[in-house]
């Protein structure tokens, strides 16, 4: 039952896949639980961790080293909240030269923004240790959208990075759920299937290839 499935998983010691850190947004622990966490263990992706937004940046940074220091791919999505801790756990990263080979965020704006501890932050700046940010919005969210497209912009500070700010239009009915739904499939709406399920899985593959 995915309502059981624990959010630290236990990995073989032999494991070299992408290290994965799922960071949920505030109270939005259960529907990450049910859809990204379970859709990538469904996915071979065994090494996939579920963090609060409320557990500090720092933890999850140390707990990403050792599969760092061992040279696996290490891989960041955040959805609402966590689609700022993200950026926050990238930049602690890079002040320890760490690379993060795939950052994603989904929502991370509008009333999210206004949480205190995303004061003084900013979320949308990219840190030159990642090498491929993924960063989606839906005009439909009124939660993780901000109004002006413009200020859901996100934008890289090294040229290595390469960047897409991938925008779901009003027509799409992408809202602040079904933006990260993976289950059941006939409730997946196709936009959301074929511009990040399908293409997560295939960023994913490649950095296990």
């Amino acid at each position: 039952m995915t309502s059981s499935m624990p959010w630290r998983p236990n990995v073989p010691g032999d494991y070299r896949g992408p290290r994965i850190a799922l960071i949920h947004g505030f109270m939005a622990g259960v529907h990450m639980q049910w859809h990204l966490l379970r859709f990538l263990r469904e996915h071979g992706f065994a090494d996939t961790t579920l963090y609060s937004n409320h557990l500090r940046p720092a933890s999850i940074a140390k707990d990403l080293a050792p599969a760092a220091q061992a040279g696996r791919p290490i891989v960041l999505l955040g959805y609402s909240q966590g689609g700022i801790q993200v950026m926050k756990v990238a930049k602690l990263l890079e002040a320890q030269q760490v690379k993060c080979d795939l950052v994603i965020s989904l929502a991370a704006g509008g009333v999210g923004r206004w949480h205190p501890a995303q004061w003084g932050f900013n979320g949308r700046r990219v840190p030159a240790n990642v090498s491929r940010y993924l960063n989606y919005f839906a005009a439909n969210d009124k939660l993780g959208t901000d109004r002006r497209k413009a200020d859901n912009l996100a934008y890289a500070t090294s040229d290595n990075t390469r960047l897409e700010n991938i925008a779901y239009s009003e027509a799409a009915g992408v809202d602040h759920l079904s933006i990260a739904r993976c289950y059941p499939a006939e409730r997946v709406l196709p936009e959301v299937k074929a511009l990040f399920l399908d293409r997560l899985l295939n960023e994913l593959a490649e950095l296990s290839s």
